[in-house]
């Protein structure tokens, strides 16, 4: 995996999601007024993604660790996901629905 700060190709001040972190990231301005982004790419030369400017500055064994956090995480979203797909789900009636459709027209 290499990292490449390069222009964005969103217009103006656009956010992006971090691909290590998943945190909401925005484009370095740098001193030409041009918008950067730290742009992932892999040993095949695909973009995978972007990096944040924090994910950027921890270096290498910081990325690794911030990557294993988020695996971490993502597994226990993925094992709750999979506990509510197990489960018997009941939905609101037609009759639920046209109760609540109704009280929010009064």
């Amino acid at each position: 995996m290499k990292i490449v700060w390069e222009p964005s190709i969103y217009v103006g001040n656009a956010p992006v999601f971090c691909t290590l972190c998943g945190q909401r990231s925005y484009p370095v301005r740098n001193q030409q007024n041009q918008f950067l982004l730290a742009v992932i790419y892999n040993d095949r030369g695909v973009a995978l993604g972007e990096a944040c400017r924090d994910c950027v500055a921890v270096g290498t064994a910081g990325i690794h660790s911030r990557l294993q956090e988020r695996i971490q995480s993502l597994e226990a979203k993925v094992a709750e996901l999979r506990t509510f797909a197990e489960a018997e789900i009941q939905t609101p009636s037609l009759e639920q629905e046209f109760q609540v459709h109704r009280s929010n027209i009064s």
